[in-house]
Formats: structure tokens, C-alpha cells, sequence
């Protein structure tokens, strides 16, 4: 009788873990896609108008200083060559799809389970080599300098990732997939633009078979869908969510 209450007791200890971590699990999933939701929303907004003023404002744009500020500005934060070329801004200023950006907050977190994420509101594992504003990795090599960045909040921890994987010369295969499937007017699919993520983990082809992994065992490719999917009703919406070239 003994042995059947403690059988039933690490049954139901272990039955209350497994819960506890799903649990866990869709709460960080649901955190971390409202901030990618709006950083997104965000970043159309910057999409809009810099397309938008170039093709159909751009007499304007050469009379109006605070327009032309507004986009150098732009220009300057996605590392844009020619002010005025559509293409560049086509291909640097879009959305990041959630599910790839919520497989790599899980991976480089350990679903928000990690020293950085906890210490540093640091979800992406950014590095810095300024020591007023980075922690020590406990594991650093020896002779290695770098440290995680430490962010203000978890949100300046996902702009920073979004700006990071847009405006970065090391992602330019993501960049130019994402470009080629917006042209076709084909769905910006997070599984696939995983796959152009060699340069974001020295483990180059095990990260992305992990990225892989993780988005579909947890069917991470519901929040492309949730992110995508747009109310008939709401045309405001419709135009922030635009991702067909203008």
C-alpha cells in the first residue's frame, strides 16, 4: 500500500512539473509575441512612410525639411546606402515572421529560464563590449572580453533583435528571401527564414536544425498566423499589416 501512495504520489508530482512547464511555456510564448507584435506594427509604420514618401511625395520631399529629416533618420537607423532608393528600404524595413523570432527568444533563453534573461532583460543573447553596461558570461573563455548586454526592459531587448536581423549585413540572405517573397507576394514564413540564420550561432547548420525544432514541436507557426491574419473589418489594420510591396 505504501509503495502504490508513493507510485501515485510521483505520478502526480510528476504529471503537476509537466503542467507547470507547459504552462510556463505559453506564458513566455504570449509575452515575448506581444512585444514582437507591436515592434512589428512599428516597423510597418516606418516601412509605410518611407516607401510611401519616396513614390508618391517626393517633390515634397525635396521642399519639406522635417519630412527629409524623418526619413534620413530612417535611412540611417536600417543603414540605408541611397536615400531614395525604394529597394533598400523594401528589403530592410519589414516584419521579423513571430515564429522565427519566438524559436530564437526560446533558444538563446532557455525559455526566459536564463541568468541574461532574468539579470539583463537580455532574450536574444546580444553581446557588448562595454563594461558599464554588460554582464560577465560565467562560462567565457579564457582571454575572451565580451559581455551580455544588459537592456532596460525586454522590449528595447526585442527592438534590438528586429533591428538587428533588418539593418545587418550578416543577415543580408534573410533580408534578400524575405524581399523575393514579398515580390511574389508569398507569405513571409518563419520556418523558412530560420534556415538564414547561420551567421546568429557559431553552431552554424545545429542552430537552425534546433530553430527548426523548436517551431514545429511547439507550433510556433499559429502566431505567423495570428500575426498575419487580418479583420475584414479593419482597414487601418489592413494597411499597417501591408508586407506586398507598395
Amino acid at each position: 500500500m505504501k509503495k502504490f501512495l508513493i507510485m501515485l504520489f510521483f505520478i502526480a508530482t510528476t504529471n503537476l512539473a509537466f503542467a507547470n512547464s507547459i504552462s510556463s511555456k505559453e506564458q513566455f510564448l504570449e509575452r515575448i509575441y506581444e512585444l514582437i507584435e507591436d515592434e512589428n506594427t512599428q516597423i510597418l509604420k516606418e516601412r509605410e512612410f518611407a516607401l510611401n514618401t519616396i513614390k508618391n511625395n517626393f517633390f515634397d520631399l525635396l521642399n519639406d525639411e522635417e519630412l527629409r529629416n524623418k526619413l534620413i533618420y530612417i535611412k540611417e537607423k536600417y543603414k540605408i546606402d541611397n536615400l531614395y532608393s525604394t529597394v533598400e528600404y523594401d528589403k530592410k524595413i519589414n516584419v521579423i515572421p513571430p515564429s522565427l523570432a519566438l524559436a530564437q527568444a526560446a533558444v538563446e533563453s532557455a525559455w526566459g529560464r536564463s541568468r541574461f534573461y532574468k539579470e539583463a532583460n537580455n532574450i536574444f543573447g546580444h553581446w557588448t563590449y562595454d563594461r558599464n553596461s554588460g554582464l560577465i558570461p560565467k562560462n567565457r573563455d579564457l582571454g575572451k572580453k565580451h559581455l551580455i548586454k544588459i537592456f532596460p526592459s525586454l522590449r528595447e531587448s526585442v527592438q534590438a533583435y528586429m533591428l538587428n536581423l533588418n539593418r545587418n549585413k550578416a543577415y543580408k540572405e534573410f533580408q534578400e528571401q524575405r524581399y523575393i517573397a514579398n515580390l511574389n507576394s508569398l507569405k513571409i514564413d518563419g520556418l523558412e527564414l530560420s534556415k538564414t540564420m547561420n551567421n546568429y550561432s557559431g553552431i552554424a547548420q545545429k542552430y537552425l536544425n534546433i530553430l527548426e525544432s523548436v517551431i514545429l514541436s511547439n507550433s510556433l507557426e499559429e502566431f505567423d498566423n495570428r500575426f498575419f491574419s487580418i479583420s475584414s473589418n479593419d482597414e487601418t489594420q489592413k494597411e499597417l499589416l501591408l508586407v506586398t510591396t507598395l
